[in-house]
């Protein structure tokens, strides 16, 4: 497998977890402000009643999760091929 097959791969699994779980929480996670807010703890767990809290607090895992792949990505096949491989991803 390629490098660029590989981070393809584990993107689109990354994206399709981090999508089932937002759709756990009430959140839209195809739209860049609710990943930021996530990201930039704007939304909290505290937000969240108790049967949601596990699956924000995976969610948040999984995205910090993707945004280091997507660093390894450009880290290891260069800017412009890990760029075509976000290309397809779900979150942009």
């Amino acid at each position: 497998m390629s490098g660029m097959q590989h981070f393809d791969h584990e993107l689109t699994e990354l994206d399709r977890q981090i999508v089932r779980l937002g759709n756990l929480c009430g959140l839209d996670m195809l739209q860049d402000k609710t990943v930021l807010s996530i990201l930039e703890d704007k939304t909290k767990l505290e937000h969240f009643s108790k049967e949601r809290q596990k699956p924000f607090l995976l969610l948040k895992g999984l995205l910090t999760l993707r945004y280091m792949v997507e660093q390894q990505c450009i880290d290891d096949i260069g800017t412009g091929d890990c760029k075509q491989v976000l290309s397809a991803t779900l979150l942009k």
